[in-house]
């Protein structure tokens, strides 16, 4: 009995193993092609060349993937020339207010803000910072996005000579956030990815036009000034972000 029950004990090791083995082989192969994947749609889409961020600087860093999926979900809708990524505009709180990603149609401007988070969402229109809740001991604050975004578009306005009724703000959480703590009313745009792709739709779908075709390319050549900025800018505003921040925790 206790050779046969070694056998087994080995046996059962055995395949324990092969089926490790397998899951990491496929694990690879399938991190291998959502990285060549990225890669194609990297270059295909121009996000490189528009947002200044190279290839591994976006894929390495959470923020700036977020970004990019969303610019390429975006892209997919309106196509490669009406959408736009890191815009720096001047803003009224710090020097220059940064745009994730943003799109001209003949319906509307709209302006996206990304949070590329995870777990479970809680906040509301009015508070101040919205809280991310990973675990019961990893919670983070972070700046609402909405007011964050409300900015943004103020932005927008204001160097374009444009009515807010033009402009359609989103925000943009992951599909891995649970947003079922969060108290927002539907007309202030708060989605996961999936969400916000069907908003986009039904809204270009239904809604008036209100845009020309002159005014969308001439908008779209006015931001076009105001992306890929040089790094000083770059880092400037993100200092300016660290100070803002600070003062508001």
């Amino acid at each position: 009995m206790g050779k046969r029950k070694k056998k087994n004990d080995s046996f059962e090791a055995l395949i324990t193993i092969i089926v490790f083995i397998i899951e990491f082989i496929f694990r690879t192969i399938f991190r291998i092609v959502v990285f060549v994947f990225d890669f194609v749609t990297y270059s295909t889409t121009k996000y490189g060349i528009k947002s200044g961020n190279n290839f591994l600087k976006m894929y390495f860093d959470k923020g700036n993937y977020g970004e990019f999926i969303l610019y390429r979900k975006v892209v997919r809708i309106f196509g490669q020339k009406s959408v736009l990524t890191n815009i720096y505009l001047e803003n009224r709180n710090t020097d220059t207010t940064e745009i994730d990603v943003l799109a001209v149609s003949q319906k509307g401007i709209y302006v996206f803000e990304m949070k590329n988070f995870a777990g479970y969402i809680y906040g509301s229109a009015k508070d101040k910072n919205w809280t991310q809740v990973l675990t019961k001991w990893n919670k983070y604050k972070f700046y609402n996005p909405l007011k964050q975004n409300y900015a943004h578009t103020k932005a927008v306005e204001n160097y374009l000579g444009v009515s807010d009724k033009k402009i359609i703000p989103l925000i943009v959480f992951s599909d891995r956030s649970k947003l079922s703590k969060i108290n927002v009313g539907k007309d202030q745009n708060v989605f996961q990815y999936s969400n916000a792709m069907k908003f986009i739709k039904k809204h270009e779908r239904k809604s008036p036009k209100i845009i020309t075709p002159v005014q969308q390319e001439q908008i779209l050549i006015n931001l076009l000034k105001k992306c890929n900025m040089s790094e000083e800018v770059k880092l400037k505003h993100i200092e300016d972000v660290k100070e803002l921040q600070k003062k508001n925790l």
